[in-house]
């Protein structure tokens, strides 16, 4: 990996970090759970309409980065206040 996207990839992480520190409520990190629920929902939609298997096969990758985007933040911002995030 090159210097300049290492540093763009733990800048972006430092920022969500950053981010869901001061959520205190859970109400940033509930909305981008949200967010990539909502994208992978709409994602699996061009899965059923795709014919060329290159095609399926990086809109399954898509679907499963939104899913594990989900578990990452509501793990960090766990992680981060020590408690469940509320419903």
């Amino acid at each position: 990996m090159n210097d300049s996207l290492e540093q763009t990839i733990f800048g972006d992480l430092a920022n969500l970090e950053q981010a869901l520190t001061e959520d205190l409520s859970g109400e940033r990190a509930r909305a981008m759970i949200g967010y990539f629920g909502e994208v992978a929902k709409e994602s699996s939609s061009m899965l059923q309409t795709s014919q060329v298997g290159a095609e399926r096969q990086l809109v399954s990758q898509l679907i499963e980065a939104f899913y594990a985007s989900q578990r990452v933040i509501q793990k960090v911002w766990e992680s981060l206040h020590g408690s469940a995030l509320p419903a």
